[in-house]
């Protein structure tokens, strides 16, 4: 049976959500690492995401978005632009 179209956005979040723990020399919670590598194991960790980024200084999120020939960064940009245009974030 193929993935629905939620199973494939939730991995993919938590795909982005790895990349920036690892970039931020973090700890990967277990279920978000299952979640990247399987669709087996969704795990809706959008809010956890956007929260992490809101909390980085501009410097800081504009190294991560900014990383040459990396794909992570570059889909970590359009999610967080996407992410800020249906959901706006307060400062």
């Amino acid at each position: 049976m193929s993935p629905t179209n939620r199973e494939i956005q939730l991995q993919k979040n938590c795909q982005l959500y790895r990349f920036v723990l690892h970039s931020l020399h973090k700890e990967v919670p277990y279920a978000i690492e299952e979640c990247a590598h399987s669709y087996e194991y969704p795990v809706d960790c959008s809010k956890e995401l956007a929260a992490l980024l809101s909390q980085l200084d501009a410097a800081t999120l504009n190294d991560l978005m900014s990383t040459p020939d990396c794909v992570e960064a570059y889909h970590l940009r359009q999610w967080w632009e996407m992410y800020q245009s249906y959901i706006p974030i307060e400062k």
